[in-house]
């Protein structure tokens, strides 16, 4: 059944729509940090620095959408994992950091596959510490991304070229070094 959108949904569209770009302008210039979280390990979030959370909250998104640019994908929706964070089911929790240096640190975290599942556990105004929980997938590999602002990160741990078989990064291990 198709729903016709009143002017009060244009209205609450159009102002969620103001707020996403709002949210990313403030990131533009910035570094992203992007894993994939595969199907037989953890599939829990954690905040990546202690602060405050500012914004938390779902996005309806897609599943088992690929990016028919990266051509056949053998590993399933792997080399699609920029493409699924635009357009998958998602959650994005936006951590404000106690260093003012770093600043606030954007969470998004997409459901790869049939995974649209994401259950956030912290809430805009709660403090968190580094490594606490903040939500999870209830089900099946997924991709999730730190977003930092322009010139916090000085280098990732890992670096180029990257190899798949490499044991996965534990929980809460670092990432990466901020300036």
């Amino acid at each position: 059944m198709q729903r016709r959108c009143n002017r009060a949904c244009r209205s609450n569209r159009a102002a969620a729509a103001r707020h996403v770009a709002d949210l990313a302008r403030r990131f533009v210039g910035g570094t992203v940090y992007q894993a994939f979280l595969s199907a037989f390990f953890y599939h829990r979030w954690h905040a990546p620095v202690s602060g405050t959370i500012v914004k938390a909250y779902l996005v309806d998104g897609t599943y088992y959408s690929d990016a028919d640019a990266e051509g056949y994908d053998p590993s399933s929706l792997n080399d699609s994992q920029g493409y699924i964070t635009a357009v998958a089911a998602r959650a994005v929790i936006v951590i404000d950091c106690d260093d003012p240096a770093i600043g606030e640190v954007a969470c998004v975290f997409g459901g790869m596959a049939e995974v649209s599942s994401c259950m956030i556990d912290a809430l805009p105004g709660q403090r968190v510490r580094k490594g606490e929980e903040l939500g999870y997938f209830q089900y099946g590999g997924s991709t999730y991304c730190l977003i930092f602002r322009p010139g916090v990160i000085e280098s990732f741990v890992r670096q180029p070229p990257f190899d798949d078989k490499a044991p996965p990064i534990q929980v809460n291990a670092p990432l990466c070094t901020a300036r």
